[in-house]
Order: C-alpha cells, then sequence, then structure tokens
C-alpha cells in the first residue's frame, strides 16, 4: 500500500517576515542565537541523560531502528568544527550533510527547511560559542537496508520539498509569528503529525495526533478529536509556560521534555503566538457519515490505519494511480464472502508486475488487530459492499498460511513507486540495454535527455525518480539480493547526477 517527504503581498509578507525575525533579540547575533536554539529545543535530542550539552549520544527509537544523535558541538574531531556555515545551512534546509550525503529525517529538517536566515545565522553564531567535546558518536544503528544511507536520495526526492516559512499576508503578525514557531522552529508536527509506511509526515494530516515510540502526540489540530479543542487560548498558552494547576493537564512523555527544555523559556509573546496560531488556525475538514450508512464498530479505527499507511499510494479516496497502487473504490475483489484475499495481500505484500508497482507486507508492520481494522474498511468504504467480519483471530490463524514475503518482493521494496503516465515503452526499452554492473554515466545522460525531450511537462526531479524507479526494478529481477540490488541503483543515481559531487561512490568506504 506504500511506495518507497506563495505569493502574496510583497509588502504585507516582508512585514510578516520581518515580525518572525523581530521576536528574538536582534543585537547580539549569539544572544539571538542561543534563543532560536531554544525555541528549535536542539539540545533535548543532542544531549543524553547525564551528557554534556550538544555532545550527543542520545538513541532515538525510530519503526525502522535506533539512531543516536550526533555530537554537534565544534569539537574538530568528533563534532562539527570542520563544518563551515554553508554546511551547517545545508543540513537544516536542506537535509543534505557536509559531504552531500542526505540525512535521516528523524533530524527534523523536514520542518528546519523552513527557519529563515536571519535566524540561522544567528544559530551558527551561537554553535560556535558551545564549548567543545570530543565525543565519538556511530549514530547509524539501523538494520540493513535502511542503514544505507544513500538510499534516502530517492525517499528526499518523494517526500521533502525545501522551502522559507511563507507568512499569510491575510494573517495578524501574531498568527503568523506563531505559525513559524509551530511549523518550523518548534517542529511541532515531526511528533503530532502522523506517518506513512516509509516514515514521512502525511501532509494533509498535519497535527492530527502520532504514535511516537510507546508514546502518543494527541491531536491539536484544533479539528473534531484535537485534544486542545475545547481548550481556550490562555488555558494553552498557560500550558506550554509549564503552569499546570488541578484543572490543567500536565505534559508527560516527551511532551514533558519539550515543555520543560523548550516552551517553558520562551518569550510571553512567542507562547501567546503559538496558542494564537494553534486555535485559530483552520481546523481540518471534519469527516460525516451519511444519513443512510451504519459504521462498523471500528471503522474510525480502520480508517486511521488506513488513512496512515494506505492512502499515500491508494488515495484517500480509494481511487489509486497506475503504476503506484490499485484502484480499491469499486474493487468487487475486496467484497468477497471471504476475506482471505484482501488478508493474504496485507500478510504477504505483492510483487511489482507490468506497470504496477509493489506493495510491501504488513505482517511485522502492523497488528492482528489493525489488520482486521483495515481490511474491515476497505471492504466496507466507498460503497464497496462487502461486510465488516474479519476478526484479529482471523488475522491470527491466516499468518499462519499465508507465504512469508518473496525474495523477489523484498529486493523491490527499495525501488520507488511511480504512475505509469510518467514513463512509455520506449523509455522502459532503453533503461533495459543499460545493463548491471559499471554504468556508462554518457549512456545515461543520453537518455535522460531523450527522456526530457518527450516527458517536457515532468520536473527534473520527478524525470530522476521515474528512471531510478524503473531501472531498479530492472535490477530487482535481475540481481540475487538487496545489498546488490541498492548497490546497483545507487551506481544508476550517480550516473543521473543526482548525489552532490564529491559525495562518496558506491564501494568507496562510504561512511554510514
Amino acid at each position: 500500500m506504500q511506495g518507497l517527504g506563495f505569493a502574496g503581498l510583497i509588502v504585507a509578507s516582508v512585514t510578516a517576515t520581518c515580525v518572525i525575525a523581530s521576536a528574538a533579540p536582534k543585537d547580539d547575533p549569539v544572544e539571538q542565537g542561543a534563543y532560536v536554539a531554544t525555541a528549535a529545543d536542539c539540545q533535548s535530542c543532542h544531549t543524553k541523560t547525564d551528557g554534556k550539552p550538544f555532545a550527543g549520544g542520545l538513541t532515538l527509537q525510530t519503526p525502522f531502528g535506533p539512531l543516536v544523535t550526533p555530537n554537534i558541538t565544534p569539537d574538530k574531531a568528533t563534532g562539527i568544527g570542520n563544518w563551515t556555515r554553508d554546511d551547517f545551512a545545508n543540513a537544516l534546509h536542506r537535509g543534505i550533510d557536509d559531504e552531500g550525503m542526505p540525512l535521516y529525517p528523524a533530524m527534523p529538517y523536514v520542518s528546519y527547511t523552513k527557519i529563515t536566515d536571519a535566524d540561522l545565522n544567528a544559530l551558527w553564531a551561537y554553535m560556535q560559542t558551545v564549548t567543545p567535546v570530543a565525543n565519538k558518536v556511530e549514530v547509524n544503528r539501523l538494520p540493513f537496508p535502511f542503514d544505507v544511507r544513500a538510499s534516502l536520495f530517492a525517499w528526499q526526492a518523494l517526500f521533502f520539498k525545501p522551502g522559507r516559512f511563507q507568512p499569510d499576508p491575510t494573517k495578524s503578525a501574531e498568527y503568523n509569528r506563531g505559525a513559524y514557531l509551530v511549523q518550523a522552529l518548534e517542529h511541532c508536527g515531526s511528533c503530532h503529525t502522523p506517518r506513512n509506511a516509509m516514515g514521512a509526515t502525511i501532509a494533509d494530516k498535519a497535527l492530527e495526533g502520532s504514535e511516537i515510540q510507546e508514546w502518543y502526540a494527541p491531536d491539536i489540530s484544533n479539528g473534531q478529536d484535537s485534544i486542545i479543542r475545547s481548550w481556550s487560548k490562555e488555558r494553552l498558552a498557560s500550558f506550554l509556560e509549564g503552569h499546570n494547576g488541578r484543572s490543567l493537564m500536565p505534559p508527560f512523555g516527551p511532551m514533558a521534555e519539550a515543555v520543560h527544555n523548550s516552551t517553558t523559556k520562551l518569550k510571553p509573546g512567542d507562547i501567546e503566538a503559538i496558542a494564537d496560531y494553534l486555535k485559530t488556525r483552520p481546523a481540518p475538514a471534519e469527516t460525516a457519515v451519511a444519513a443512510n450508512e451504519e459504521p462498523f464498530p471500528r471503522e474510525k479505527f480502520g480508517r486511521a490505519v488506513f488513512e496512515n499507511q494506505c492512502a499515500n499510494c491508494h488515495g484517500a479516496d480509494g481511487q489509486g494511480q497506475a503504476g503506484v497502487a490499485a484502484k480499491l473504490a469499486g474493487n468487487e475483489a475486496l467484497a468477497t464472502k471471504k476475506p482471505y484475499n484482501i488478508l493474504s495481500v496485507l500478510i504477504e505484500g505483492i510483487e511489482p508486475h507490468g506497470i504496477w508497482g509493489e506493495m510491501p507486507s504488513f505482517a511485522n508492520v502492523l497488528s492482528n488487530q489493525e489488520i482486521a481494522d483495515v481490511a474491515n474498511y476497505v471492504r466496507t468504504a466507498w460503497d464497496n459492499g462487502g461486510v465488516a467480519n474479519v476478526t484479529p483471530n482471523d488475522v491470527g490463524a491466516w499468518r499462519q498460511f499465508a507465504s512469508a514475503p518473496s525474495a523477489e518482493l523484498e529486493r523491490a521494496m527499495t525501488c520507488p513507486n511511480v504512475p505509469a503516465a510518467w514513463l512509455d515503452d520506449d523509455v522502459r526499452a532503453s533503461l533495459k540495454t543499460i545493463g548491471m554492473g559499471s554504468i556508462d554515466e554518457a549512456k545515461v545522460r543520453e537518455i535522460l535527455d531523450q527522456y526530457a525531450e518527450r516527458f517536457p511537462n515532468l520536473s527534473d526531479e520527478d524525470r530522476m525518480v521515474a528512471l531510478m524507479a524503473t531501472y531498479c526494478r530492472d535490477a530487482a529481477v535481475s540481481l540475487p539480493n538487496k545489498t546488490s540490488v541498492i548497490r546497483q541503483q545507487l551506481e544508476f543515481a550517480y550516473a543521473l547526477g543526482i548525489s552532490d559531487p564529491g559525495a562518496t561512490k558506491p564501494g568507496r568506504s562510504a561512511k554510514p
């Protein structure tokens, strides 16, 4: 279900931007930078328990395995002491390290890309004053294939769009300041926005709640299920300030740390701006149930699993997309009397076939209850006419009969899916002539140029992703294991010129 995340009035935009920058101290860039670091809560992630500030070493448990936060003190041997200001900007704004390799999105550059240049410059000035600490950290402790950092080029192409925060010229300065803090510095969406199976936040579900390790970051979207919907601005501001009387809910879990290390240290005006933004931002559209429609008891949970894990490819309306995922709305195969076909698909996955992309196995991703919920949801949604009769016991029993995901599917899961309309038979045929092993870069560039002539409406980024995906499929069929597929995919990526100049090529002591 998943593949491999404004122009306004010039005067008004400039005014709002100036207000954003002016809330922090301006006279001393180091002092301003210290305030930016507090608002961005850098120390919480880059300082382990009983560790030195910013020296890293804190283990983050992600759905894909453990990552350890790096040392960002100006130590030259183990920190960022040899980085330039441009290296620092590339990390925050582009998600790229000093060697041109992509950073794992556990570092919230998806939010930090919106940080203004003025705040970034101040933060850089402050980081130069931090006490250097010699502390070597092995950041990447993920299992294969997630430990291959260069594979994140495809992830970034699909799920990450760099760009600065754009104020809304129709809103007040306070609202825009709050929006900037929530979206950029405080990066609230990193925890409170649900993610798809590839770990990318779902943009149209912003702030609607998400699991984070063993905790749940609640819905703060101001929508129908939002925990703050009934709160006043004053109560929300008091919560963020750490003033929790008997009538207020105290922060707990990761939020307690965010409040303690960040929001309690913000200026009162910034706290009020955050509260104003969260309480007045447009609420998400409420999901209404038709008068003649009786949802099954766990319909809400099934819809939530679908939206988090499946809608990115199949579409929230179940219409699917050729080359990416099948159409589910009106799909008779989903409404059969027995649900075994859909259970097999969810547990085993589907290998790529023709123009259709692969679908991963959710056997080790979803619980029996979650598989039952989402199966019931797609059987009954969009007037499919099925019966919501799948139980967790059915799923548990069917696991015994379902086959393990095939080796070909495991290899193909390293390849992104792309819409069929982005390709044609000529493109596919030309890619097959490249072969495996050492790649003729001139030939690849020639294919890219010809492709650009035939598909001028696609962006350069989309064309590169489409060529990578198609070539990767050929590699998944031809090569014996995931390691060889990833290495071949990276060779092709370098031939396309996706990586930055000077980045380490596969097989040349690439750092994790």
